[in-house]
């Protein structure tokens, strides 16, 4: 039997008019009894009947069911509509609550966005630098090796060890070389003569990285051979610049050093790896830094082969060190290499500054953020009215929670939106001072990572800032609110979390200014290091000879010899000197020195000295003592006894409590035996590679008994330095017009900038400091002003009482200050922990410094005190009548 025309009409109403559905229901039930009750009397048992009148009426069932589910879905159809016109309707309410407070909502959105501009745009560093792989294939098979003495890294290596390294190990689809540093040469035949950068791989370092040459080729074997034509790889800067990008720059000859090599190919723009250079030559078994195992220039890149770890490969090259311990055990009997994750090599440098950094710019922010909250607090308490109004027509305390906790959605949204924008410059800047270009990164700009991150924070912070005011702002008295007498009984827990809100501020303030104060000091003590010569009135310069006119040593020493003589000439100059290598600009180049007359027992103790060819008046220009002995001569030539000059730390090591005049000194220059050399002068230290590191030793050497083709070149003068720049490249010039003059700079800008990191780094912690003292400054203020808004009547009745003007004064500093004090107790405790993450970028200082600790303690507290002055005395100001008659 089928379904009635009736019942199908009632179906019809059902899907209408949801109010007819019971009666729709009742009617089904009524027909099914009575077709039971027919087929009962026509013979069937009840059971059979129920079950035969369910069969016919199973169409009438399944339309019941469908209708059930469309009505159940129309129901959740119009909640979401219902709650979506909620949140519309609490969006549109928002933005009209801001708006007819336009200063508040400026002050509110523009902190909120220097907060979460900084914070993106650390994260988009760190997420570039540490988080993402390496711009290389299969990143995670690449691999550092560094060599380690004693098992501490060195780090580099010495060619005769990593070509043992590379055909011994069968852990590495490629192990491939790089020159641990890079050198200046010059490029000749265009208009003027150039200095360029450059360095030496080995040929299958660019294949182990995956990188592959818009243009040309990249090494070959044959080109690891000596002898082979000289060749050499562009990079994409020096291609645009000296090609224009023209793919005709391949097959081109370039005179380098004087010599003609073939550019062979050119690197990708987006390449960078460990040094950013011009020129790439391959390396050569038996070429330049390659002859002897005792000399460490070279780093190791490897890719792993597909499944061997990187602990498999670490034991195998430790099998391999031992074998070469005992095969030179002069050369090799403490060494090894440590195999490293590349990335993580390279972030080894990075890592402290960008986590200080990051810890920085997140405290910066939950400062920022708890001081939009107490203006959120303080501004809730000025509509606790409204909030009432709005509880007594029916709005329940969850409707009252969401409607102003959209309103902090809305500004945390804006302010996420304005701090996006703010991200990009704040990137440049971060990137100023942490050069991450050794892992490829010269820019990062806008991404989805980048995106994402700011929106999770701008709704995290508008959870951290407006969940509190929300929540507070639901806890209404209708009675009191409505009367108005909410303002001198409510609010106590608002007050509460006001305080708790500056107690933290201080807290975090205060870490905050202990690591500024600490990289202050340490950077106060690091400018105030003794160098070992003058900086001022001192310019300097590079002067590189370069061709096969200067290949012997008489031609290069002629050379300097003039050129010193004209320079001298010049008017406004006091002296010339010359040297290989500029202290604190140029470090590098040591061998190993000892006194031949006492070695040390074990070749291994033997120490490293700096080598430093330097003509005669180099001391005496410089400003470097001369403490015992002679200067370097003219005289002293290379038909004359072998001199050196040493400096004191060497002097007392090498001759402890004795003269080291006429004594001699063995330096290892790479040979069979070592050269010895006659101590005729001992001059003052010198910090030759950084003011933080301690004077180490130095030999000084006559420039005519081992003459350099490159020199740089230091002139003492009366008046500015820079005046006498034109007059030394005319005076070059005049001698060899393909000769450059290159790196002028005067000595104070080569000692200032070997700090430049340290200092923006100390500026920028500073900054951020600074804007958290005046967040947590300004915090305190208003919750002072605050507290004394609320207490009017309180204070009027105390003054009525007889209280005098210092008691009421008394009375708001000592609020004010036991919140200063608990927070900067709670500060200085986090700084013990957070500050030793600087303690890698200090220089004679502790990162417990208690000096520190103290004096910013004191100092914030002093700006606390006059940070409550100004409530202190609108209190003592209180009229008791008016006070009273107010109420």
């Amino acid at each position: 039997m089928s379904a009635s025309p009736r019942l199908r009409r009632f179906f019809s109403l059902w899907l209408r008019r949801p109010g007819v559905r019971e009666g729709v229901d009742l009617e089904i039930e009524h027909h099914l009894r009575e077709r039971v009750d027919e087929l009962i009397a026509g013979g069937m048992t009840p059971g059979e009947a129920h079950s035969e009148a369910r069969r016919q009426f199973g169409d009438i069932e399944g339309v019941r069911d469908t209708c059930q589910r469309i009505d159940r879905s129309r129901m959740r159809r119009d909640r979401g509509e219902e709650i979506m016109s909620s949140i519309m309707q609490d969006i549109r309410y928002a933005f009209r609550s801001l708006a007819k407070a336009p200063a508040f909502t400026a002050v509110v959105v523009l902190t909120l966005a220097v907060g979460i501009g900084a914070n993106v745009a650390m994260f988009s560093v760190t997420d570039a630098a540490m988080l993402q792989a390496i711009p290389f294939p299969e990143p995670e098979r690449l691999v550092l090796g560094r060599a380690t003495f004693n098992s501490f890294p060195n780090p580099m290596a010495s060619a005769p060890d990593y070509y043992d390294y590379r055909d011994q190990s069968g852990s590495f689809e490629t192990l491939s070389a790089i020159l641990g540093f890079t050198m200046d040469v010059t490029l000749t035949g265009g208009d003027e003569p150039e200095r360029i950068s450059g360095t030496f791989a080995s040929v299958d370092l660019f294949p182990a990285l995956g990188v592959e040459p818009p243009a040309g080729r990249l090494f070959t074997a044959d080109e690891a051979e000596q002898g082979s034509p000289p060749a050499a790889i562009i990079g994409s800067g020096f291609w645009l610049r000296r090609f224009g990008g023209s793919p005709d720059a391949v097959g081109q000859t370039i005179t380098v050093n004087g010599f003609p090599v073939t550019v062979v190919g050119v690197l990708p723009t987006d390449f960078h790896f460990l040094h950013d250079v011009d020129l790439w030559l391959p390396m050569q078994d038996g070429g330049s830094f390659t002859g002897v195992r005792r000399f460490h220039n070279w780093l190791m890149v490897g890719r792993l082969k597909d499944g061997v770890t990187l602990q498999q490969a670490q034991s195998e090259v430790d099998v391999i060190s031992r074998r070469l311990a005992e095969a030179y055990p002069e050369s090799n009997e403490t060494k090894g290499l440590l195999l490293t994750d590349l990335q993580e090599a390279l972030l080894e440098s990075y890592r402290p500054s960008l986590l200080m950094l990051m810890g920085a710019v997140v405290l910066v922010l939950l400062i920022a953020c708890g001081n939009v909250a107490s203006l959120l607090l303080a501004r809730a308490s000025t509509r606790r009215t409204e909030v009432a109004v709005r509880a007594a027509m029916g709005a329940s305390a969850s409707r009252i929670a969401r409607q102003l906790f959209a309103e902090s959605m809305v500004t945390a949204l804006g302010a996420g939106v304005l701090g996006t924008v703010l991200a990009l410059w704040f990137q440049g800047m971060i990137l100023s001072f942490v050069d991450i270009g050794e892992l490829g990164i010269t820019e990062i700009g806008m991404s989805a990572p980048m995106l994402a991150f700011a929106l999770a924070l701008s709704l995290v912070t508008a959870l951290v800032f407006g969940g509190m005011p929300a929540l507070s702002g639901t806890r209404v008295d209708l009675v009191d609110d409505l009367k108005g007498a909410g303002k001198t009984s409510a609010g106590r827990g608002g007050t509460r979390l006001r305080s708790t809100l500056v107690i933290a501020q201080v807290a975090l303030s205060i870490v905050l200014l202990i690591g500024s104060g600490l990289l202050i000091r340490s950077f106060a003590r690091l400018r105030g290091v003794d160098p070992g010569f003058r900086t001022e009135n001192l310019l300097t310069a590079e002067i590189g000879l370069a061709g096969a006119q200067y290949a012997e040593a008489e031609a290069r020493i002629q050379f300097f010899d003039g050129i010193v003589e004209e320079i001298h000439a010049i008017p406004g100059v006091l002296g010339v000197g010359a040297i290989t290598h500029l202290p604190i600009r140029d470090p590098g180049n040591n061998v190993r020195s000892w006194d031949p007359d006492n070695p040390p027992p074990n070749p291994n103790d033997i120490r490293y000295a700096f080598l430093r060819p330097v003509f005669p008046g180099y001391f005496d220009a410089m400003g470097i003592p001369l403490l015992a002995g002679r200067d370097l001569e003219d005289m002293d030539t290379p038909e004359s006894p072998l001199v050196v000059a040493i400096n004191e730390s060497m002097a007392e090591f090498l001759f402890p409590g004795e003269s080291p005049l006429g004594r001699r000194v063995a330096v290892d220059h790479g040979g069979e035996e070592p050269t010895l050399y006659e101590v005729v002068g001992v001059v003052g230290d010198v910090r030759m590679s950084s003011l933080a590191g301690d004077p180490r030793y130095a030999t000084y050497f006559s420039y005519r008994q081992r003459p350099a083709g490159t020199m740089q070149i230091a002139i003492r003068t009366q008046g500015d330095p820079y005046s006498l720049a034109a007059p030394l490249r005319a005076a070059v010039w005049a001698r060899a017009r393909d000769i450059p003059v290159e790196r002028l700079a005067t000595m104070e800008e080569v000692v200032s900038r070997s700090i430049s990191g340290r200092r923006v780094i100390m500026v920028t912690l500073a900054l951020f400091a600074s804007v958290a003292l005046f967040l947590a400054a300004i915090g305190l203020y208003g919750v002072l002003a605050y507290y004394v808004s609320r207490r009017v009547r309180e204070i009027g009745i105390r003054v009525a009482l007889g209280a005098s003007s210092s008691s009421v004064v008394h009375l708001v500093l000592r609020r004010g200050l036991t919140l200063v004090a608990i927070g900067i107790v709670l500060g200085v405790g986090g700084a013990f922990a957070a500050t030793r993450l600087t303690q890698q970028l200090l220089y004679g200082v502790e990162a417990t410094d208690p000096l520190t600790f103290v004096t910013v303690s004191v100092f914030f507290a002093g700006v606390a005190f006059v940070a409550s002055l100004l409530p202190a005395w609108r209190a003592m100001r209180v009229d008791p009548v008016e006070a009273l008659q107010a109420e």
